[in-house]
């Protein structure tokens, strides 16, 4: 019987008994590389067509899919697959290869192989699927599959979806270095998918969106050095994924499109900056972690928390409390302070644009004064200690203010006794008045040895702490006759009063937690 090696074009029918392959074998029907699987099966061994992945569909590398489904389903009685099931490799796929709703036999591996069709894989029980290195021209679909081991794409090229939605898969998905590509349709599709391994998109350069959203991955996800783009829709969809080991996000080469892990779960999240800074459009919002293996650098987690918790225009505060909890359980106490910092000032920021969007001039302006005051004063709460810092500006300026009005002559006892006194009047109004009575009052030689004696500092603080008092303020007060240093301190000391009781009671407040730190 001769076979030729022209180019095969004839589909064949499906394939139920082995009398339907006898016959097409001695019709001399079939093609050189078909007989090479069929020897192969009965053999139990690969059925090596080729080496490499063929670009041309000729007859010796040409084989049809109804006799790859004939073997896969176990053939008949006459002629049974063996359990290691169908292993192809270097073959020209023709035709489509149904095996939906099929119970395979062992395993089905097409490797380097060109698979011209869709295969049609629909709730398909198969112990294995390995497409390593083959090119799939018009995608795969096999969802709901059940597969025990792994799912190998290794170095495959797909155009159009590679559907694994629904799908159980016992072992590991391996897309190491595959081609997805699908321009602006779903390229991978695992959504819903329960993955008890790995799932590797390490070196996958994808064109289209890979949707993962509720999938449930056993071992770890990896996208290191991925390329992933998918132009005004979602480059990687993970909402509410459940990762039960690790989510590697490290050097990744290239994103374009969003990047949403809306509800995602991983224990491990290991990453880095220069990744999340190709993510034009990132959604944290719901992302929860158990350990984060990545930089403790504040800066670069808060321009990452910047980018993710707005997400539809609204801010979200759960994607900084969430590293937060992280960092504070790891010991980075003061940058768990900053992140919780950041998420306030960005949150009431928020609040602000909501009031000028609905036209609220009033409520914008008090809220911004408010803000500000909260920031400055206690850092919305996470930073007490700055309440103690504005005191101490407030207790200089007094200090200063004082200091100088001492000086120019611009005290007077704030007694009445002593005002009216013989001995103040002569110092003070008197022929031998004096420029600066006060300074002269306490002196030795005169009458008002014994009275306070004034010092700048000890005023400024009385001024200022209202739970201190030293006596200065009660002995000593600013004349707004003598010199402008004492006017000028006679009028600020109302202000810096009434800003030492605001400052004093916010700071207690956010010491004994009347202040919401949230």
């Amino acid at each position: 019987m001769e076979l030729s090696n022209q180019p095969i074009d004839k589909p064949l029918a499906r394939i139920a008994h082995w009398v339907d392959v006898q016959n097409l074998i001695d019709r001399g029907a079939l093609s050189p590389a078909e007989m090479r699987l069929i020897a192969a099966v009965q053999q139990g061994s690969w059925a090596e067509i080729g080496q490499s992945c063929p670009n041309e569909k000729l007859a010796d590398l040409s084989i049809r899919a109804p006799l790859i489904s004939y073997f896969a389903t176990g053939g008949c009685s006459e002629m049974q697959t063996p359990g290691t099931g169908v292993q192809i490799q270097g073959a020209w796929i023709s035709g489509t290869l149904d095996l939906n709703f099929a119970q395979a036999v062992g395993s089905l591996a097409l490797v380097n192989c060109y698979v011209e069709e869709r295969p049609r894989m629909l709730q398909l029980s198969v112990a294995s699927l390995m497409l390593k290195g083959s090119v799939l021209a018009n995608g795969i679909n096999a969802q709901s599959a059940e597969i025990p081991g792994d799912v190998v794409f290794e170095k495959a090229t797909i155009h159009q979806e590679l559907c694994l939605a629904g799908a159980h898969l016992g072992g590991q998905l391996i897309c190491t270095r595959a081609q997805m590509l699908n321009g602006e349709g779903v390229a991978l599709n695992a959504q819903g998918a329960e993955i008890d391994g790995d799932l590797f998109l390490r070196g996958a350069n994808v064109e289209g969106a890979v949707r993962l959203s509720g999938a449930r991955v056993g071992g770890q996800l990896s996208c290191k050095e991925a390329r992933l783009r998918n132009a005004g829709g979602d480059a990687l969809d993970m909402q509410r994924i459940v990762v039960s080991e690790g989510f590697y996000w490290q050097q990744v080469e290239s994103v374009l499109g969003r990047v949403d892990l809306t509800s995602a779960h991983c224990a491990d999240l290991a990453d880095d900056a220069a990744s999340w800074a190709l993510c034009d459009e990132l959604c944290l919002v719901g992302l929860t972690y158990d350990v984060l293996h990545g930089s403790a650098d504040v800066s670069e987690r808060l321009s990452w928390l910047r980018k993710g918790a707005v997400w539809d225009r609204e801010f979200h505060p759960q994607p900084y409390e969430q590293l937060a909890k992280i960092m504070r359980e790891s010991g980075h106490r003061s940058e768990a302070t900053s992140i919780l910092f950041d998420k306030e000032n960005a949150r009431r920021k928020s609040i602000r644009k909501r009031w000028i969007a609905e036209k609220r001039p009033f409520r914008w302006l008090a809220q911004l004064i408010w803000d500000l005051m909260l920031r400055s004063t206690i850092g919305f709460g996470h930073r007490p200690q700055r309440s103690f810092y504005v005191l101490v500006v407030l207790v200089a300026i007094a200090w200063l203010f004082a200091h100088f009005a001492w000086v120019k002559g611009d005290f007077a006892p704030n007694v009445a006794v002593v005002l009216l006194s013989d001995e103040w009047r002569g110092l003070a109004h008197g022929p031998d008045a004096v420029p600066n009575p006060a300074m002269i009052w306490g002196d030795a030689q005169h009458a008002g040895k014994d009275y306070e004696t004034f010092n700048a500092v000890a005023y400024a603080v009385d001024v200022v702490v209202p739970l201190i008092s030293l006596g200065q303020d009660a002995a000593w007060a600013p004349s707004t006759n003598r010199g402008p240093w004492g006017w000028h301190l006679w009028w600020l000391r109302w202000v810096l009063t009434a800003c030492g009781w605001i400052i004093t009671a916010i700071g207690a407040a956010a010491v004994t937690g009347v202040i919401r730190k949230d």
